[in-house]
């Protein structure tokens, strides 16, 4: 163990990239019951990392930070990097940003105008590659696992040799990434957050009940009980029973999501077509109550560009770390003779929608929903609407604030 991690104890104090600042230890005794694959502690130092470019003029930087060892030999992970001074094209000085940890999904890579965005948003923003491959998508020699190979995100738990999987080597890498970001002089320790798309947001739901450093958490998309999803039939019908019990273990969100002590916004539309309802709903009730918040996004694409698009997750990232306003909080859901939503706001609630659906034989991404009005009323901080004749499988619903952003119920059910 001492030698694996070896790679990680160099720090990068000569590289440029760290402030010599300290860095908080992750806490695994939250997590300890159910981690048996990361040491947090390890992984809570400071990567050995270096730039690949000079300081530029078009506001984003590349870098290659060292992970953790891949079926023996050391790794490195591919980054962009950037914040509102490297965009403005201005040296740093005493003003410190919040941070946030990107992480992509299938079929992505390390995007560089991700981070751009999160920059001009007043964040210092780093993006990982979770594929091995480094600058124009290409494999790096030294990279880790590739998202697309089958045998690393599923086979591993064949043999039982989950350090050799895509996950383990995925998250160990977004916490390193954590762990590079709070060196920065430039960072806000105290005011860091991590959101991924797809399997990024399934990594999301795995990382931000581990690295209890971050301050908030937006998984787009990704759920657990993902030997549910039909989606994820193509690597989970190759396991074995005994293999897919290991994965279930050790590699899935539902075992993570109950230990979650950050505020966690779960975004996702009602039609997604890997990340369905049913698994969606049980997932999102894992989460702690008074740390969950839902925001449904009625007919969501499934996407990288859709799914970074959400303005809600800036205003929850804001929220949590004290820099803005927060949304609506929904406070309770009851069902009786009608649908009952009980909310607090200091925003004036702009709108809110009633949305249901009785298909059980469309799929998920072509399953009907239909919207019901009803009755909000700002003052008391209640919405009500009457309940469908014909009675409804999966509901949710949506309110807005004045600013159009939107929160969600959980999806809901009659039974």
């Amino acid at each position: 163990m001492k030698a694996f991690f070896t790679i990680l104890l160099l720090g990068c104090l000569s590289t440029g990239l760290a402030g010599g600042k300290t860095v908080p230890v992750i806490d695994n005794e939250p997590v300890g019951e159910v981690n048996r694959l990361w040491d947090l502690a390890l992984l809570s130092r400071v990567p050995q990392a270096e730039w690949l470019d000079d300081a530029p003029g078009d506001g984003v930087r590349s870098l290659l930070l060292r992970s953790v060892d891949y079926q023996g030999k050391p790794t490195r992970v591919f980054a962009y990097y950037s914040d509102p001074d490297l965009l403005a094209n201005r040296p740093h000085g005493k003003k410190k940003y919040p941070g946030v940890v990107l992480l992509h999904g299938g079929a992505g890579w390390a995007f560089r105008q991700w981070v751009e965005k999160w920059a001009a948003e007043g964040y210092a923003a780093i993006a990982i590659d979770l594929c091995g491959n480094g600058p124009e998508i290409r494999p790096l020699p030294d990279g880790g696992p590739n998202l697309g190979d089958d045998e690393a995100v599923f086979m591993q738990a064949e043999n039982g040799d989950m350090k050799r999987s895509w996950t383990y080597h995925a998250v160990s890498s977004a916490i390193l990434a954590h762990s590079l970001l709070l060196s920065m002089k430039q960072v806000d320790a105290d005011k860091t957050c991590l959101t991924g798309i797809s399997w990024g947001g399934y990594l999301t739901c795995i990382v931000a009940a581990l690295d209890n450093r971050f301050k908030a958490a937006a998984p787009v998309y990704g759920c657990g009980y993902m030997d549910e999803l039909k989606f994820f039939d193509y690597g989970m019908s190759k396991l074995s029973a005994d293999g897919k019990a290991r994965w279930m273990r050790d590699l899935d969100p539902s075992v993570y999501l109950p230990y979650v002590g950050i505020p966690m916004l779960m975004v996702n539309g009602n039609t997604d077509t890997a990340f369905d309802v049913p698994q969606y709903q049980k997932s999102c009730r894992l989460i702690p109550q008074h740390f969950r918040e839902v925001c449904i996004r009625p007919g969501m694409r499934h996407g990288h560009y859709e799914g970074w698009e959400p303005a809600e997750i800036r205003c929850f990232f804001e929220s949590a770390v004290g820099d803005g306003y927060p949304p609506i909080r929904i406070t309770d859901v009851s069902l009786d003779d009608s649908l009952r939503v009980s909310f607090r706001t200091g925003i004036f609630p702009y709108s809110a929608e009633f949305y249901y659906t009785n298909d059980t034989l469309s799929d998920n991404a072509h399953r009907v929903w239909h919207t019901v009005g009803g009755t909000l009323n700002r003052e008391k901080g209640t919405f009500t609407a009457p309940l469908p004749q014909e009675g409804f499988r999966f509901g949710f619903v949506t309110l807005k604030d004045v600013r159009l952003m939107s929160v969600s119920t959980e999806f809901i059910s009659p039974e």
